[in-house]
C-alpha cells in the first residue's frame, strides 16, 4: 500500500518558520519515495511564505491548532492516508484524522509539546511520534508516560534531532560561487525566519548590526540571511552580503561551508551541532533558552545573549584557534542521527504494515 494523499499541518505564524520548513523537507522526501502522491498543507493565512509553498495550500484563519472546525472540515474533505502534525493540532483534529482512516504522525520539539502528545486524548489517535531534539537536549519521559505507552502498546517517542537535507558537493560549490564565497572563509549570521522580536526590536536587525561590527573589527567576510518573514527592505551595504531568504538545501549548504555561524537557538542550532559546525547562538523566542542552556552545558555552542555586544564578543571567540579547535573536537563527539531518513523509513513501515 502507498498513500495517495498526505496532509501536513505545521505550526505556522508570522514570527516563526521552523516547523513549516521541516514539513517541506519531509514532504519533498516523501514525494521522492512516492512520486505520484498528492501533498497538501494547511497554513495560517497571515504567513508570508504561502506563495512559496510548492504544494496545494489550504488557508486557515489564524493558527491551525486554534481553528479546529476549519482543519477538521479539510481533513474530512481530503480524506488523506497520512496526516503529519508538526508541533500543532488539537485532540479533536487527531481524532478526525483517524476517523477518515488516516495514519497520524506527530512531531514535537520540546518537553511541554511532547507531554501534550502523550496525553491520552492524543495518544489513542497517534501512530508515530518523533521528537526533533537530540537526547542531550530533552529530559527522558517520566514513569507515568512510559507506563501509558506500555499499557496501550504505543511506541516510545523517538528523539531524532534536527531534520535537514544536504546538497551534493557540486551543488554546494555552485552556491558558493553564486554568492562569491569560499569554503571556510566566511561567517553566516541568521536570527531565524526574520519575524522574531527581542525587546520590541527585530532580532534580525540585531544580528545584522552584529555582523557589521564584527566585520569592521576583523575584516572577515560576513553573510546575513534575513529570512522570509523579515518585514523591511534589505539594507544596502558593501561590507556584508545580505540575502533575503533561500531554500533549506541552500541554507544548510551555507552553514556547512562557513567558518562559523551566528544563529538563534532554534532548529538551526541543532542543525549546526549535527553538522559539527562551531556556532554562536542566542535565544530569540520563549522556547529557546532551555535548549541553549542544555547545549551550552554540553559545551557544544558559544552561548550569547540577543544583543549586539554579546553576539560580537562570542563570535570573536571563534577566531581563537585553540577555542575553535576545542569546540570542533567536542562537536565531533556527538553522534548525528539521520532524522530525515528515519522519518521516511518509519512512514514507509506504517503503510507496509497496513498492507499486510
Amino acid at each position: 500500500m502507498e498513500p495517495n494523499c498526505i496532509l501536513f499541518i505545521p505550526v505556522s505564524s508570522p514570527s516563526g518558520i521552523g516547523e513549516y520548513m521541516r514539513s517541506i523537507i519531509i514532504a519533498r522526501a516523501l514525494q521522492k519515495r512516492w512520486p505520484n502522491v498528492n501533498i497538501h498543507f494547511i497554513l495560517n493565512s497571515q504567513v508570508s511564505y504561502i506563495k512559496d509553498c510548492p504544494y496545494t495550500v489550504h488557508l486557515c484563519d489564524g493558527s491551525p491548532t486554534k481553528n479546529a472546525k476549519t482543519v477538521n472540515n479539510i481533513i474530512n474533505n481530503l480524506r488523506p492516508e497520512l496526516v503529519v502534525f508538526d508541533a500543532s493540532g488539537r485532540a479533536s483534529q487527531f481524532k478526525q484524522a483517524k476517523s477518515v482512516g488516516a495514519k497520524v504522525a506527530f512531531i514535537s520539539q520540546h518537553n511541554k509539546k511532547r507531554s501534550r502528545g502523550l496525553k491520552l486524548n492524543r495518544l489513542f489517535n497517534t501512530d508515530i511520534h518523533w521528537v526533533a531534539q537530540p537526547d542531550f537536549c530533552i529530559q527522558p519521559i517520566n514513569v507515568w508516560q512510559r507506563l501509558k505507552l506500555s499499557i496501550f502498546n504505543k511506541r516510545v517517542p523517538q528523539n531524532i534531532g534536527a531534520v535537514f537535507e544536504l546538497s551534493d558537493q557540486a551543488a554546494q560549490l555552485a552556491l558558493l560561487d553564486q554568492f562569491g564565497l569560499m569554503k571556510n572563509d566566511y561567517f553566516i549570521f541568521n536570527a531565524g525566519s526574520g519575524g522574531h522580536k527581542v525587546s520590541n526590536e527585530l532580532a534580525t536587525d540585531l544580528y545584522y548590526q552584529a555582523a557589521l561590527t564584527f566585520q569592521q573589527k576583523t575584516q572577515q567576510k560576513c553573510v546575513v540571511l534575513f529570512g522570509s518573514n523579515y518585514p523591511k527592505s534589505l539594507p544596502e551595504n558593501s561590507a556584508v552580503t545580505c540575502i533575503k531568504s533561500i531554500n533549506n538545501n541552500d541554507f544548510i549548504s551555507l552553514l556547512v561551508n562557513a567558518k562559523g555561524c551566528v544563529i538563534s537557538a532554534g532548529d538551526t542550532l541543532l542543525q549546526c551541532i549535527a553538522l559539527h559546525k562551531p556556532c554562536v547562538a542566542a535565544p530569540v523566542s520563549p522556547d529557546q533558552p532551555a535548549r541553549l542552556k542544555r547545549c551550552d552545558k554540553a559545551k557544544l555552542v558559544f552561548a550569547a545573549e540577543a544583543s549586539i555586544t554579546s553576539l560580537v564578543t562570542q563570535t570573536m571567540l571563534m577566531l581563537d584557534e585553540d577555542k575553535y579547535n576545542v569546540m570542533s573536537s567536542q562537536l565531533k563527539k556527538t553522534a548525528a542521527v539521520n532524522a530525515l531518513a528515519t522519518i521516511v523509513a518509519d512512514i514507509d513501515s506504517l503503510f507496509h504494515t497496513a498492507a499486510r
